[in-house]
């Protein structure tokens, strides 16, 4: 038996990780499309935090009611599922905040995901579930420039892998990045499994480069896209990347538009990725973009010369196509991201054009996208950098 496709008569629905950038977004969506969301958060009765998940309650037509729940407790959605016709799973460890280690993130996906499949099995009223998995779980090691698509699988080419980033859980107690994208991929084919099971329709989204506008102030987090379009504002200098940009208002959207659509089946899964050519970006053509749009601000460079490898590359196609997204710009996905964080005081902005291609901190700036060691790393290596007093 196959589920059925969604409708906001049909019943409530439930959003995990709701106090996050991502899931705040598919919550303010759902909201205005007139939807009853259930809202999973850590603590709902912390009133700041979730203050603007609260405020949504006053834009309708839909209402928001906010749930606590720790991720890792079995049982913790159970009397929140009950009745609710369809699950956005937008709930993750990533591995960003104090006290994590790479083995929380492999767990905080997996093992999360689990038991939002029992619950979902003893309420008996889901018929769908929108996963948001990552484009982690889509980039397998490639040549420069190799187009991925929903295809495409991250434990694929594993001959082309370099030593120290193996697809085994060895490396997995070791290194985030593996840990993140084995989670991903486990944790999507878990759901797709059970849903044929089960009697309900599973969807994955895997978006890659998030920016956009901030809803709340604890948006700005370490090691999140969004938070490194601050970093440029202020001044500081980063490594050079190539962006692969998805608004994330488009990410919002397009998890609706797979709940609601008519025709498609359990097992699809979706690529959140940038638009067009305008989206693949190197860092240095983002921050002329940002140098045009904020003309009196001196907009940081990339910390060193040299070039950009081109990859990940992938455009945005099943969701236009199938679902019909009309995707945001990438200009309005800068814009709205430096302006978010302008208008929530999140950053400091520099005056003037100067140096330009400036090198880390070198103006004595502090990074809030990686103010201290990256915590998931490997226990064995932080243990050694803090006896050398470096963490």
């Amino acid at each position: 038996m196959s589920g059925s496709s969604l409708t906001k008569e049909a019943g409530p629905v439930v959003v995990t990780g709701s106090g996050g950038f991502i899931g705040s977004h598919i919550v303010l969506n759902l909201v205005k499309r007139g939807y009853q969301v259930r809202a999973c958060v850590r603590d709902a009765s912390n009133v700041l935090a979730n203050a603007h998940l609260n405020s949504m309650n006053q834009i309708g037509p839909g209402v928001v009611e906010l749930f606590s729940c720790d991720m890792m407790q079995a049982g913790a959605y159970d009397e929140v599922f009950k009745g609710a016709v369809c699950v956005f799973h937008a709930a993750a460890e990533m591995g960003n905040l104090e006290g994590s280690t790479p083995l929380k993130v492999y767990e905080g996906g997996v093992d999360a995901t689990k038991l939002v499949i029992d619950s979902i099995k003893k309420s008996g009223s889901v018929r769908r579930l929108v996963y948001t998995s990552s484009f982690a779980a889509v980039g397998h090691p490639c040549e420069e420039g190799y187009q991925y698509t929903e295809e495409s699988w991250a434990d694929m080419n594993q001959e082309m892998r370099r030593e120290g980033s193996e697809w085994n859980m060895d490396v997995v107690a070791k290194n985030r990045e593996v840990a993140y994208a084995m989670t991903k991929v486990e944790s999507e084919r878990l759901v797709y499994a059970e849903g044929e099971a089960n009697g309900f329709d599973a969807f994955g989204v895997c978006p890659c480069h998030v920016i956009g506008p901030l809803l709340a102030a604890g948006h700005q987090r370490p090691w999140a896209w969004q938070t490194r379009i601050g970093d440029m504002l202020e001044g500081y200098g980063h490594r050079r990347m190539f962006w692969n940009i998805v608004d994330v208002r488009d990410v919002a959207e397009a998890q609706i538009l797979i709940a609601e659509n008519t025709e498609n089946t359990n097992g699809q899964r979706y690529n959140l990725v940038a638009t067009d050519e305008s989206g693949l970006i190197k860092q240095e053509e983002l921050q002329s973009i940002l140098q045009d749009l904020y003309p009196d601000l001196a907009i940081a460079g990339n910390s060193e010369e040299g070039s950009t490898y081109r990859s990940p590359v992938a455009v945005l196609e099943k969701c236009v196509t199938q679902l019909g997204l009309k995707p945001h710009s990438v200009i309005d996905a800068i814009r709205d991201n430096a302006d978010s964080l302008l208008q929530w005081g999140l950053v400091t902005p520099r005056v003037g054009r100067d140096n330009w291609q400036r090198k880390d901190n070198e103006l004595g700036l502090s990074s809030k996208w990686n103010p201290h060691i990256y915590p998931a790393i490997d226990p064995e290596l932080r243990r050694k950098l803090e006896s050398e007093g470096k963490v």
